[in-house]
């Protein structure tokens, strides 16, 4: 049976498009989801702070030593610096602002662009940490379970980052996980910011605040310490946040963060007193921009995963159903002539 050459092609053009409608939701859209080479996100905090007081300190005064409920903000900016095939440098820029004083840092990682957990940098790649987990940025569609681990660049550990539920959020569908991360605080940003050693004076003048049991266990040591004292540090962080379902990204969150100064008496290290102590959220601003970012990127990941697909299979269907249909040549008339009525009649 001969088949009309049109046919052949609604046929070869229909099965061109479902093949392409089945890859891609698996193969397509994760190269067009991951990572952009021009990421660049800001957002603002803001909320409260305790800080030492350095006067007081000065002047002995160690009643005074804690400023609480400072004005405090936080500046965080996340950028793409480059990126190397499936691995990006990303940049995490952060600036703490308590009072008049101002503490900016800069973390940056090789993460890998399709599930954005950090990997190992590629050769020439200068100052990168050595993580392990998600960094700055969590995956697109998050898993509403607890597999997700996250780096603490304070501490220079890995955390499990653990579902707490559903809810709402700038109008969005968001998944709830908390972080909680305690360790030796080990970021070099930080301890410059924090006295090396205390003068004994002072320390014996902090003993009488301490908690009883403290107290009890610091004093009979404080005369074979060395003076002045080292200190040592620990910092405990929570991190609440609310991920948007589809995109990923934070709409909401809740950072706190507590330092406290530490004396190794013997073989025991014994907590002196708190240092710092952050409690921020974002603005209203950052807020509001997050909803929109997210919004626009939900649109597009609805119509590469699921509009796309869906047309590309009906379009498919409709050419193989006109192919079907126009598979036969029409059938050739002869034309009528005297030759042929002749040889009928006889």
């Amino acid at each position: 049976m001969a088949l009309r050459r049109s046919s052949i092609v609604y046929g070869v053009l229909g099965i061109v498009l479902i093949t392409l409608a089945a890859v891609t939701r698996p193969i397509i859209a994760p190269l067009l989801t991951r990572l952009p080479g021009n990421t660049d996100v800001s957002a603002g905090f803001s909320g409260t702070a305790t800080v030492l007081n350095s006067k007081a300190l000065a002047a002995g005064d160690t009643a005074h030593a804690l400023l609480s409920g400072v004005p405090a903000t936080m500046d965080r900016r996340v950028h793409v610096v480059k990126t190397k095939g499936d691995t990006a440098l990303v940049a995490d820029d952060l600036t703490i602002h308590i009072g008049t004083n101002s503490a900016p840092s800069t973390s940056r990682y090789a993460v890998d662009r399709g599930d954005f957990n950090a990997v190992e940098a590629p050769a020439g790649w200068k100052n990168v940490e050595r993580a392990k987990g998600l960094t700055v940025i969590f995956p697109i569609h998050p898993k509403a379970d607890n597999t997700y681990t996250y780096y603490n660049p304070l501490t220079q550990t890995t955390a499990r980052v653990v579902f707490q539920g559903t809810g709402r959020a700038s109008g969005h569908d968001v998944n709830r996980y908390k972080i909680s991360v305690t360790g030796a605080l080990k970021s070099s940003d930080v301890l410059a910011t924090l006295p090396p050693a205390l003068p004994k004076k002072l320390a014996k003048s902090f003993v009488s605040q301490l908690p009883a049991a403290t107290a009890a266990a610091l004093a009979p040591k404080t005369a074979a310490l060395p003076d002045p004292i080292p200190l040592s540090y620990t910092v405990a962080t929570v991190i609440d946040v609310f991920l948007d379902q589809d995109s990923g990204l934070v709409l909401d969150s809740h950072y706190q963060e507590r330092v406290t100064a530490n004396v190794t008496a013997g073989k025991k290290e014994i907590p002196l007193l708190p240092v710092l102590a952050l409690d921020v959220k974002p603005t209203a601003a950052t807020k509001a921009d997050m909803a929109d970012k997210a919004g626009t990127i939900d649109t597009k990941l609805l119509m590469i995963r699921t509009v796309a697909p869906l047309t590309l299979l009906g379009v498919g269907l409709l050419l193989l159903t006109i192919a079907v249909l126009r598979r036969r040549r029409p059938a050739v008339v002869q034309p009528v002539t005297k030759e042929t009525v002749a040889m009928t009649a006889g």
